[in-house]
């Protein structure tokens, strides 16, 4: 069942950024021909209002097929793609991946309404012959604040303990319900963060607990947080990307895949409601941004053609775009078999269908 709930979720996404392109078309007048979810045989078609609509073989995206969208295909009707102004064009092509977006705010702003898990700052269990051990911690007190500053969460406690290598901190803990003040001095230590760069990071030698805190809050706040957090996967994905093409970050352990999201969604709903619209929303901002690069064959492609063709003020010649498509389409298909090469390793899918079949 968490199987088909992922391929739903999946599927989703691809739904309703095409539906953005498809909206804005039929809006704007142009006639679209088909709305294909997948590419290659269509498995399923039928018709309605002048327009195919297609279940296609390949569930690895999706295209909307639009009246004169070719130039060798183009006869001057106005109903064609091509007969549209350029900012007309524009419009249809920035909607799928704004629906994207919306979709990713949207599903956020729900997880912070309806309550969201994070891991408390419960301690666990201690490692030997480090700090926390040495200063007197034990298992199952609860920081509240460090140095003044009040503790939430694991994360927050992480990040305040990272930042103060070889700096005295003074911990707040409760433990056994009484309040008592530790001081402890985090231990330097190098480590490569999320995009391959060795940061020094203050350590003491502390696990969680694996309690967790549901966290939810009112309406208006949780527009704040949604956008708080949005940014900071955008400057996420941002960094992870210039990460990999400088070399700090390895390809293989840093994207996943179809076969990744659908195996990530499949474990996030035995988490929790919650976490299922974390990945959807996470998932579809990653699929906004990564469709307007300006790689020929995404969104982004397309955008970038316009802007030479207003620049250049007549379009750039068919012959030159049908080569770029190409040279794209065959870098995205490697790209897609590497990725999820990678995910049948990374997830050990082998060995899970292995244990299913037994």
């Amino acid at each position: 069942m968490s199987f088909l709930i992922s391929l739903l979720i999946l599927g989703f996404l691809i739904l309703v950024h095409e539906s953005g392109h498809f909206l804005v078309a039929r809006r704007v007048g142009v006639k679209v021909l088909r709305f294909s979810i997948g590419f290659g045989p269509r498995l399923l078609t039928w018709q309605r209002h002048g327009t195919e609509y297609a279940l296609s073989l390949i569930p690895l995206g999706g295209y909307v097929k639009m009246a004169g969208e070719q130039r060798n295909e183009y006869t001057h009707q106005p109903w064609e793609y091509l007969a549209k102004p350029i900012g007309t064009r524009v419009a249809i092509i920035l909607a799928g991946p704004l629906v994207n977006y919306l979709v990713a705010v949207a599903t956020l702003w729900l997880v912070f309404l309806i309550g969201y898990p994070e891991l408390s700052p419960a301690i666990g269990t201690l490692m030997e012959d480090m700090p926390a051990k040495a200063a007197g911690f034990q298992s199952g007190d609860r920081v509240v604040s460090i140095s003044g500053q009040a503790v939430r969460t694991w994360d927050e406690l992480t990040k305040l303990v990272h930042q103060s290598a070889g700096v005295p901190i003074d911990v707040e803990i409760e433990r056994q319900g009484a309040r008592q003040h530790v001081s402890v001095v985090p231990q330097p230590k190098a480590q490569r963060d999320l995009y391959g760069r060795m940061r020094p990071v203050g350590l003491i030698g502390i696990a969680p607990s694996g309690d967790m805190t549901i966290t939810q809050v009112g309406p208006l706040e949780a527009v704040h947080r949604t956008f708080l957090k949005q940014g900071e996967w955008c400057a996420s994905i941002g960094l992870a990307f210039w990460s990999m093409a400088t070399g700090r970050l390895s390809m293989r352990e840093s994207i996943t895949g179809p076969i990744g999201i659908i195996i990530l969604t499949s474990e996030a709903v035995h988490l929790g409601f919650a976490w299922v619209l974390s990945l959807v929303s996470l998932f579809s901002l990653s699929l906004a941004v990564f469709n307007v690069f300006p790689i020929p064959i995404l969104d982004g492609g397309h955008l970038f053609f316009l802007a030479l063709e207003k620049l250049r003020g007549t379009p750039i010649s068919l012959s030159v775009q049908e080569r770029a498509t190409q040279v794209s389409l065959v870098v995205l298909v490697a790209l897609i078999i590497v990725v999820s090469v990678n995910d049948v390793r990374n997830f050990r899918l082998v060995d899970r269908l292995l244990e299913w079949v037994r």
